[in-house]
């Protein structure tokens, strides 16, 4: 099976070890239609080292599929870096979150057809689970007592961010597109699954 002819060009454009990712893909595709792609660079700088990292996002009629491919961390000085590759198949009906937002240059002025300036997209279908916690107080300010602990738990397996300052305005356009597809997608899945 072969990729389509976009994907390919955007995982070459990435320029982070393309048929590596591409293999990864068509193995896990099992010959199911690409409906929608998107495919995100990300590069961190720490200290002392730089770390790569891809993730493409493929829609299939059925699934939503997500290869990473990263650089080993802590590997040795001289030694040639080796790539780390994950791939997640999650069924559409089982996404439970396809958070979009948004962000406008000059809201007063918002017209319909305006584009963002940046996206972020959340992916939640409950397999990474983040806890924020925080002591309880009564609100009075001189009050010692133990009021126990508060908090929230949030489903956020995926989350991705595309600015026009940082990626231009093109790669905005695209991750909202793929967004907004993904979504309609999901919608598409869970109301068959109820028929």
């Amino acid at each position: 099976m072969s990729l389509p002819h976009s994907l390919v060009t955007d995982l070459q454009a990435a320029g982070y070890y393309p048929q590596l990712a591409g293999s990864m893909l068509v193995e896990s595709l099992f010959d199911e239609e690409v409906v929608s792609h998107l495919v995100h660079m990300d590069t961190h700088v720490d200290l002392d080292s730089i770390h790569r990292h891809v993730t493409a996002f493929i829609v299939t009629p059925t699934r939503l599929l997500l290869t990473h491919v990263d650089d080993e961390p802590d590997y040795a000085p001289g030694q040639r870096p080796r790539g780390m590759t994950s791939t997640e198949d999650i069924p559409l009906e089982r996404l439970r979150t396809v958070l979009i937002g948004r962000t406008y240059e000059n809201p007063a002025q918002f017209r319909p057809g305006d584009r963002p300036v940046e996206v972020s997209m959340t992916l939640g279908w409950g397999s990474v689970r983040r806890i924020e916690a925080f002591p309880e107080t009564c609100g009075d300010p001189d009050c010692e007592g133990d009021h126990g602990y508060g908090g929230s738990l949030y489903s956020e397996d995926v989350t991705l961010r595309v600015s026009a300052q940082a990626e231009g305005q093109k790669a905005v356009d695209q991750a909202e597109e793929f967004a907004l597809r993904l979504r309609r997608a999901v919608f598409e899945a869970r109301r068959q699954a109820v028929r």
